[in-house]
């Protein structure tokens, strides 16, 4: 018991602590525990725990974040890549809009600061006095300092009213030091005009400066200007700023801090081009009167890799005389000073050759693994580069994808349920069919299947070796993206669909399609006898006639048997013809799929 009551300071200590800091008030539990305590114990925890409790109220205070701007309800619906295409670089930063006109004052102070009438000072003296005042800074520019009085600062930065006022505390008060801080910064109001995204007045900070009065007040409009906007104080130009050397060179030469009353005024758009091509950041982009072809090259970020360095940039001007679009050729490492003209297109083109392509070969391969694509590489050269098939590899069930196959057959999927879904509008539009909401609701499935099925574009290919050496038409070129799958000899038979029993059987090359679906015990009541058929290795889908049934030879190992559902009951409103094929091509990405994972 005695260790208990050793120890039990400092463990309820620490529970208060872990658990109550962060709330005002403690427990009915944890006072109980408090009163257990000797008095002497129980005052130095609340003690520790109501500083604790000062501290993080001082933490919260400084990080709390003041969320001043939201994305412009505009934006809010839209694909980012639907965002105004006609605009010119930089617009789409600023696609937030302010929610509050309040400065933030969580900003740290540079020791650059001028210090205005508004400012509040935090003031401690230390030593032979201790204290703490805060003044703020008089209209006058005046700061009352205890003990001393009013002290001038007007005109002063941060640093220098620093410096100033400890040399007073250390001249009029002995034996005492002084720390200033500050702990409330002045608001100014500016006027944000012209094409700015909303313009008005804004109460922004003293620290502020145009760029963060750009971000404030949620930027410029699409018509609005980034690279001449003039900052005026008291009606004359005081500088004029150009937000692309933020932006694009990370330079701050044309930035400016703001003063209470400044106006800030976005002109329109003058001057435009559009660089497209081979270039690093093609884009719209504004420039500047006098600019020339070399500037907007570098506005681009230059050219990419894969450029020639004799390659020609190409120049569509118009022509003010004749008012017809003009076109000029020029070397790209040739002189670049022609100066633009607004809706200027400057062009270049890239060798697609230099872009590095890459195929992946897997499986039953000697050497598997990824192979760089030379032009005019066929599948027959990079199986000789990847050592040739191996002796368990069966080149009947290649499995070969390629990208653009899987788009093709991702839009044929939207097309089907597409059709599947017009049929439905007919179903019910037409009251006389018998047709209840149980009928079409294995339709409403398959169209959701069709709308989130995502191919993977395998593509018919005959790889067997002595073929691609003696048909040419059979050796086709290769594509960056593409992948070779060879599996081993698989030795099984598959039926699926509308049969008793779902499963894989033991390939015996004396059993035809009937005899797979009898071992599968037979066809269910629902079964399309007439549209059976089978996905063989290499992905090719036949229809099994009734003259096959008794064919002995018509299957090959790896193959699937589908079995489909019969849909003669839709007859009526011709469903018949869209849902067969539909099925096979699920049917067959299917099984290209569980031959990958196999």
């Amino acid at each position: 018991m005695s260790k208990i009551i050793k120890y039990a300071p400092t463990f309820i200590a620490f529970f208060m602590l872990s658990n109550s800091i962060y709330s005002a008030e403690i427990s009915d539990e944890q006072k109980a525990l408090l009163e257990s305590l000797p008095a002497d114990q129980r005052d130095g925890i609340m003690s520790k725990i109501q500083r604790a409790q000062g501290l993080q109220e001082e933490i919260e205070e400084a990080f709390e974040e003041q969320e001043t701007l939201v994305e412009r309800p505009e934006l809010e619906e839209i694909d980012e890549d639907e965002v105004c295409l006609d605009c010119i670089y930089g617009y789409d930063f600023f696609k937030f809009s302010p929610t509050t006109f309040a400065p933030i004052q969580n900003s740290p102070v540079s020791s650059s600061y001028i210090l205005g009438p508004g400012d509040k000072l935090r003031i401690n003296y230390f030593g032979n006095e201790e204290s703490e005042s805060e003044s703020y800074v008089s209209r006058e520019g005046f700061v009352i300092l205890p003990l001393i009085g009013p002290v001038n600062l007007i005109g002063l930065t941060f640093e220098e009213a620093t410096d100033y006022i400890k040399k007073q505390v250390s001249q009029k008060l002995i034996g005492i030091d002084v720390t200033i801080s500050l702990s409330e910064l002045r608001s100014i109001s500016v006027y944000i005009l012209g094409q700015a995204y909303k313009p008005g007045k804004y109460t922004l900070s003293g620290l502020s400066s145009i760029t963060n009065a750009l971000f404030v007040s949620g930027g410029v409009n699409e018509k609005g200007s980034l690279r001449n906007i003039q900052l005026k104080r008291n009606d004359k130009v005081v500088t004029t700023y150009d937000f692309y050397d933020f932006l694009i060179n990370g330079s701050s030469n044309t930035e400016a801090n703001l003063q209470d009353g400044d106006v800030l005024f976005i002109p329109f758009i003058e001057n435009r081009v559009t660089m497209g091509g081979a270039f690093k950041r093609p884009h719209i982009y504004e420039f500047k009167e006098g600019e020339t072809v070399e500037d907007a090259v570098n506005l681009a970020g230059g050219y990419i890799a894969n450029v020639a360095p004799n390659a020609q940039i190409e120049i569509n001007s118009v022509d003010t005389n004749l008012f017809e679009r003009k076109i000029k050729y020029v070397g790209r490492n040739t002189n670049l000073q022609d100066r633009l003209n607004n809706e200027d297109v400057i062009t270049i083109s890239s060798k697609s050759t230099l872009l590095p392509q890459i195929i992946t070969l897997t499986g039953e391969v000697v050497n598997p693994g990824q192979y760089s694509i030379l032009e005019g590489d066929t599948i027959l050269d990079i199986i000789n580069r990847a050592g040739g098939y191996n002796n368990d590899s069966f080149t009947e069930g290649a499995v070969y994808l390629r990208e653009d196959v899987a788009k093709q057959q991702k839009l044929g999927f939207e097309r089907s349920a597409d059709e599947l879904e017009d049929t439905l509008v007919s179903i019910i539009s037409n009251m006389d069919a018998q047709i209840t909401e149980f009928s079409l609701a294995p339709i409403g499935r398959l169209i959701n299947r069709l709308r989130e099925e995502e191919p993977i574009g395998r593509f018919v290919v005959d790889v067997d070796f002595l073929t691609l050496k003696t048909d040419p038409l059979k050796n086709f070129k290769v594509r960056g993206g593409d992948s070779l799958f060879i599996p081993k000899r698989p030795n099984t038979v598959s039926v699926v669909g509308e049969v008793l029993y779902t499963a894989s059987q033991s390939y015996d090359p004396n059993l035809s399609a009937q005899d797979y679906i009898d071992q599968s015990g037979g066809l269910k009541e629902a079964a399309d006898k007439d549209r059976v058929f089978v996905i063989g290795p290499n992905g090719k889908s036949q229809l099994v006639k009734r003259s096959l049934f008794n064919s002995s030879n018509s299957i090959l190992p790896g193959s699937t048997i589908v079995v489909p559902r019969d849909p003669r009951p839709l007859d009526g409103v011709g469903l018949t013809q869209i849902i067969t094929p539909v099925l096979a091509d699920l049917a067959t990405s299917a099984a290209a799929i569980a031959a990958i994972s196999d």
